[in-house]
């Protein structure tokens, strides 16, 4: 066999060389690579500093959003008196109101902080009686009273002490006395309960505890009534370890006739924020990590809601209780944009019946007078019999109620009526003391801007007392106000709410300033963090309810609770504590499931409209906010200032885009189209001045070896062009092999 080998036609590549390729490289071909690579490392950094900007951006939103809903983490209020008396209290645990002897009005809550001249403090238990699962309102209440001078020769520290309580001294008996010591001074400490009534249980007994002592020629008392269901003194003992007396501790009593009538209105306001302490007053101590952003986006969805009325309740068209009238606040928020919004039954709820079955347990409960319960079970056919032997106190009430709330509602009717049912969608409160004289005067409270809305109730699922011997209603309520575009939450469902998940609870809890109720100036939603501790059934219900740890603050009822979502999965409701010490520790708040709403809408055959433009828009400015493209974001939050001018947060958000424009921050819009063709150039640039110093280098190589080998001349004058064959290069040679070759051979 013959090889074949092939021809130097077929294998040797005809090579064109030029006077430049006697130079290793050429200028322009390594300034077209350098400047490639210039332009793509400029590239590169142009985007890191595109990613730090937004990076940038995002923390400095973040931080704004993080200081537009801080959170105090202080849960002890000291409560000074100018006239020399201290106490503090768990706002976990209690919620407190307090009278200024100076001025005769009324402080709630945590204005309680700041030092007055206090001569009336009351605390209650934020927290139901039994766990949350099986919770009944607390009537239990703790009044300390300071009064000016000796005692009249006609009472008693014991009587003063009840008074105070607003125990009506002839419907109790003494059990004991014994001395104490508080803050330093000698006390006299009495035990009391209810006398016996025969339309009562034997167990069914209201018990107090009264503290009377004459200190520096004053007379302090404190007043405890434990209610009917059980509360144990020691719920106290926390605050009364905190009490202290100045040795200037003095009072006098003002001689003003104003004076002395709002102090008589404030000391009945006591007893009414008292006996609608559903739920907690207190602030979270948890930090803000992903909250704020949901409490940006639905904030403004979240109201405040205000229910004062007045009305006069007559039992089978007889007159039963005259001017029976209540004020109290508490949140909800907008389910449709169309004006419906959700909220808790106990905030919006005011029905004959429930206003006489609730007035005739806290009389007895708190002032141990029965006359009122007893007429009312005089009219069921409920019969001492009925109650088991052995029945505790708690049963008792629960058989009562199940009775009383057998009654047909329509004997129970009311005349003269007026119902100031009001949603605050602006940060401005309403003229309160308005409100109030308003209601008080039966006449319909109109605003003087829009600040707030006349709301109705459309829908409500509410049994006041409930608990007792389990849940009868789920305690959530529909309302409507008229209107458009408002901003809505998004309802999820109570199965993302999982063990150990977050939790972000949105709304107002109740503070108050000389108007006797509510801070006269601003209120803004506030936020309070916290973790599912359990999903359970409530007692006597197959209806689900959150436990959390999250606090849910008094005035906090109605309102919404969140996932990491963003989605609602339950309406704020109960406080209750397991351990019963006052401490603030043991104490778990429950949430209602979303789904006790939504099945009362569906019974109602209420639709919710969801395509809320203000809340699209609302959202779409706070996605480019937190991404820091603030030009972006204030042409959004414009478009919601004009869709619902309204909006409680808006205006802060568009100041702060507003300056972070000005100061140079913005981010813009992502060059996209410009990088795809900067890119591609620089890309293009790059690839071909590597291809052309490597060709021209592999040439240069060809005209080394060619002049090595003498087939080349050295380039100088007249030498040009030159042409010649290559060969293939074996692995042993350490430079290709030339030919000679003329032009057209």
């Amino acid at each position: 066999m013959v090889a074949h080998t092939p021809s130097h036609e077929s294998t040797d590549r005809h090579v064109k060389l030029k006077a430049h390729h006697a130079k290793a490289y050429r200028k322009r071909h390594v300034g077209l690579l350098f400047f490639s690579i210039v332009a793509l490392v400029i590239a590169g950094l142009l985007l890191l500093q595109y990613r730090h900007q937004i990076i940038g951006g995002f923390t400095s939103s973040r931080d704004f959003v993080g200081g537009v809903y801080a959170q105090d983490k202080s849960y002890d209020i000291n409560v000074r008196s100018s006239y020399g008396f201290n106490l503090s209290y768990n706002q976990e645990a209690f919620y407190a109101s307090a009278i200024s002897g100076d001025t005769g009005d009324l402080y709630i809550g945590g204005e309680l902080g700041t030092a007055r001249a206090y001569n009336t403090v009351r605390i209650a238990p934020n927290f139901s009686s039994g766990t949350g699962t099986k919770a009944t309102t607390s009537t239990s209440a703790l009044t300390l009273t300071l009064h000016p001078g000796a005692l009249n020769k006609k009472d008693t520290l014991e009587s003063v002490a009840l008074q105070d309580g607003g125990v009506d001294v002839t419907k109790v008996m003494q059990v004991s006395s014994e001395a104490a010591v508080l803050g330093g001074q000698s006390f006299t400490k009495t035990m009391w309960q209810s006398k016996q009534s025969n339309n009562l249980s034997p167990a069914l007994m209201a018990k107090f505890v009264t503290y009377g002592a004459s200190i520096n020629g004053n007379v302090v008392t404190i007043a405890i009534s434990l209610g009917v269901t059980g509360t144990d003194e020691s719920v106290y003992t926390p605050i009364l370890q905190t009490l202290s007396f100045d040795n200037s501790l003095s009072y006098v009593a003002p001689v003003s006739d104003a004076v002395v009538a709002k102090t008589r209105s404030s000391r009945s306001m006591l007893d009414v924020i008292t006996n609608t302490s559903v739920a907690a007053a207190a602030t979270s101590g948890v930090d803000l990590t992903g909250s704020e952003k949901v409490a940006a986006l639905y904030s403004p969805a979240v109201v405040k809601v205000y229910n004062a009325y007045c009305m006069d309740i007559s039992i089978d068209g007889k007159s039963y209780l005259k001017a029976s009238c209540n004020a109290a606040s508490g949140s909800g928020f907008f389910v449709s944009q169309d004006g419906y919004l959700a909220t808790n039954g106990h905030v919006v709820s005011a029905t004959p019946i429930d206003l006489v079955i609730t007035d005739a347990l806290s009389t007895y409960a708190t002032k141990g007078d029965p006359k009122s319960l007893n007429y009312l079970l005089g009219l069921t056919p409920l019969k001492q019999a009925d109650i088991p032997s052995g029945s505790t106190a708690a049963q008792t009430i629960g058989i009562m109620v199940s009775a009383l709330y057998g009654l047909d509602a329509s004997r129970f009717t009311s005349t003269n009526s007026v119902e100031n049912l009001l949603v605050q969608v602006t940060p401005t409160n309403p003229d309160i003391t308005a409100l109030l004289k308003n209601t008080q005067d039966r006449q319909e409270y109109t605003a003087a801007d829009k600040s707030v809305l006349k709301a109705k109730v459309i829908a409500s699922d509410f049994r006041a007392n409930d608990g007792y011997g389990g849940f009868k209603s789920s305690d959530v309520a529909i309302i409507k106000v008229e209107g458009s575009n408002f901003p809505i939450v998004k309802l999820g469902s109570i199965d993302t709410a999982i063990q150990g998940s977050d939790l972000s609870i949105l709304g107002y809890p109740g503070s108050a300033s000389d108007n006797g109720l509510v801070d006269s100036t601003l209120s803004k939603a506030t936020l309070t963090t916290g973790k599912v501790s359990a999903i359970k059934n409530a007692s006597g219900s197959d209806k689900k309810l959150i436990e959390t740890d999250a606090t849910i603050g008094h005035g906090n009822s109605g309102g919404p609770a969140l996932n990491d979502e963003g989605e609602v999965v339950g309406i704020a409701t109960y406080t209750s504590d397991g351990t019963g010490e006052g401490n603030g520790n043991g104490v778990f708040n429950y949430i209602r499931d979303i789904k006790d709403l939504t099945d009362l809408a569906s019974a109602r055959n209420i639709s919710f409209d969801t395509n809320s433009a203000s809340q699209a828009a609302w959202q779409s400015g706070i996605a480019y906010f937190y991404s820091g493209h603030y030009t972006k974001s204030l042409k959004e939050f414009r478009t919601v200032k004009e869709l619902y001018p309204n909006n409680s947060r808006v205006g802060e958000f568009i100041a702060a885009a507003d300056k972070r424009v000005k100061a140079g921050e913005d981010v813009v819009d992502f060059p996209l189209t410009e990088l795809i063709i900067t890119s591609s150039a620089v890309l293009i640039g790059l690839t071909m001045g590597i291809i052309l110093v490597v060709r021209h280098h592999r040439k240069h190589a060809i005209y080394n070896a060619g002049v090595s080998q003498g087939t080349l001349k050295v380039v100088g004058p007249g030498v040009k062009t030159q042409h010649v064959m290559v060969a293939p290069q074996r692995s042993d040679e350490h430079e290709p092999r030339v030919t000679k070759r003329e032009p057209g051979a």
